[in-house]
């Protein structure tokens, strides 16, 4: 009489007689003896028959067919069954005896199932003696404690924010939950490069002989078989497979069967918006197996640990921004001390300067640089873009500018060599408007330049204004090479204030998203021409005009504004009120 025994599973040491001449195997309790329930079972899988007194092994051409001694086995060459032979059923495994096998550990008053004509065995839920069933489950866990080592998971790693101690804990817990697997592997795709990066991995040193001699022991312990991974990524399901090698469910790849894979687990740790962010891999290469309720079990823990990485990647993309925000705030610092710490102090002349980078730096720049003759040199200056590059293309341009303007004898020959040193930088992409002014002391009057940037406004004492630079207004500095660029004078008097501005205050916006000054509607040049008043009294009714303007809407550009004029004798103001 001929005996099948369960080599795994719960079921595993159950020992099934084959009393009948054919024995069908399958999932339709209607049709077969030994009724099977894992997935990919086909209904009519396959049937043991006997002829004379040799058993042989069928394939009912089932879907996932049928394996004997990691053979595929196809319909119509049946397998003459011999002592020992392992026959595979997607993840149930079985052994052929033809005697009973007591070797095996059985006791006499072990459990036998006999399968009788016309009735079936529900093979995974068959109960065996306990000392079968000890054999079996040596190296597996109690499910109560696996459900408690759940629990314990999801509460250390709740309470850990940094991703390379997340990893490591991670597989510590799961080589005490599963004690049967060899490696252990934690591998997490760089969100930038896309790249996979192994953050943890776990090997038990006992059985590093077992791995495959085609390639070096050390290498085989850490290598990993990326077909696995990048099919478990891709689609995004959790893989279980007994025997790898000859898994059909699984990419071909020879890493599998040079690291000598058999049973593996491979599953993807998904964000609730079912992001990947990487696997949890468990392997082995001997006979101990995983099965479903293994899977189960990882695919809980990868939850956690998902949720675990991803609070750990938002508390260290935190922890960055804030060290980002730190250098922001000392680069703020450095830069506005680019800027002058004061407007100059000129007897009969007012100065004012105002200056707002739309983020914590910027790239406006203003200065006022002392001349020989009782001259004043006035810079104001704008870097395509903003932010940081634009700040430090500034730094280095403010340096540029007071070389170029004490050295040479017009504001227009040091816009003709700012240009050149610009092009000589090689800074692509990057360009600079720039209005350069000497104004004269003595003479009371301003020589005005302009390299692309906005016109100067005067208003003169009667309240009129004027616009110059306009028409004499050459390139930015940086748009193309030997530039030529010329100059203006006009006559200051007492009571006029010149307004220098970059962009920012023309190109600020209200919630509808209007300019707040066009050549349609030249709101700017009316609230100068309607303030009447020294520099310091026009420049801050142009702010607070602009701030009223642009209630509710962000700043989109960095606003400087500079004005100054000649005025009257401090005894012949009229005081104000």
């Amino acid at each position: 009489m001929a005996f099948l025994k369960r080599a795994n599973g719960a079921a595993s040491g159950q020992i099934i007689e084959l009393k009948q001449d054919r024995t069908l195997i399958g999932r339709s309790p209607e049709h077969c003896h030994v009724v099977l329930d894992p997935i990919g079972v086909s209904r009519r899988h396959a049937e043991i028959y006997r002829k004379g007194d040799d058993y042989f092994l069928a394939d009912l051409n089932s879907r996932n067919q049928t394996k004997v001694n990691n053979g595929k086995l196809f319909p119509g060459a049946d397998h003459r069954l011999t002592p020992g032979d392992r026959i595979n059923i997607c993840d149930v495994e079985f052994l052929f005896y033809h005697k009973l096998p007591t070797e095996s550990g059985l006791k006499d008053n072990g459990e036998i199932v006999i399968v009788a004509d016309g009735e079936s065995a529900d093979v995974p839920h068959l109960h065996t003696l306990d000392a079968a069933r000890s054999s079996a489950m040596a190296s597996m866990v109690k499910p109560e404690v696996k459900l408690k080592a759940i629990l314990e998971i999801a509460r250390d790693l709740s309470t850990e924010l940094e991703i390379d101690t997340v990893a490591p804990r991670i597989l510590d817990s799961l080589m005490q939950l599963f004690p049967q697997a060899e490696r252990l592997f934690l591998i997490m795709v760089d969100p930038q490069t896309r790249r996979l990066v192994r953050k943890a991995f776990r090997c038990r040193p006992a059985r590093r002989a077992r791995f495959c001699s085609t390639i070096p022991a050390d290498e085989a312990r850490v290598s990993i078989s990326r077909s696995i991974v990048n099919h478990v990524l891709v689609q995004k399901k959790a893989v279980l497979s007994q025997d790898a090698c000859m898994d059909e469910n699984l990419p071909t790849s020879a890493s599998i069967a040079d690291l000598k894979i058999r049973s593996v687990m491979c599953v993807p740790m998904l964000t609730p918006d079912s992001q990947a962010l990487g696997i949890l891999q468990l392997d082995t290469s001997d006979r101990k197996q995983f099965h479903q309720e293994d899977l189960d079990v990882l695919t809980a823990v990868a939850s956690q640990a998902a949720i675990a990485i991803q609070n750990a990647t938002l508390h260290e993309s935190l922890l960055e921004r804030e060290r980002l925000d730190r250098d922001l705030k000392l680069a703020e610092q450095v830069q506005k001390r680019f800027l002058p710490q004061a407007v100059p102090e000129i007897p009969g002349f007012e100065f004012f300067a105002h200056y707002d980078p739309a983020y914590e730096v910027g790239g406006d720049y203003y200065d006022f640089v002392p001349l020989p003759g009782d001259r004043c040199a006035i810079a104001v200056g704008d870097v395509s873009g903003k932010g940081v590059a634009a700040a430090l293309m500034m730094a280095k341009f403010s340096g540029d500018t007071r070389y170029c303007i004490l050295t040479k004898n017009s504001p227009s020959a040091a816009a003709i060599e700012l240009n050149h040193l610009l092009f000589s930088a090689g800074i692509d992409e990057k360009f600079i408007t720039l209005s350069l002014s000497v104004l004269d002391i003595g003479k009371r009057s301003l020589a005005v330049s302009s390299a692309g940037h906005p016109p100067i406004m005067i208003r003169r004492a009667d309240g009129k204004v004027e616009e110059v630079g306009e028409e004499i207004a050459g390139f930015p500095l940086g748009i193309m090479p030997g530039s030529d660029y010329r100059h203006r004078e006009v006559s200051l008097n007492t009571g006029d204030v010149a307004v220098v501005y970059s962009d920012g205050v023309t190109d600020a916006r209200n919630r509808r998203e209007e300019l707040y000054h066009t050549r349609e509607n030249p709101r700017l040049l009316r609230r100068v021409a309607e303030t009447a008043g020294g520099p310091e009294t026009v420049g801050r009714a142009i702010l607070q005009d602009i701030r009223e303007y642009s209630t509710d809407h962000v700043q989109v550009d960095d606003i400087t504004l500079v004005c100054f004029g000649p005025v009257a004798p401090a005894a012949s103001r009229p005081a104000i009120a």
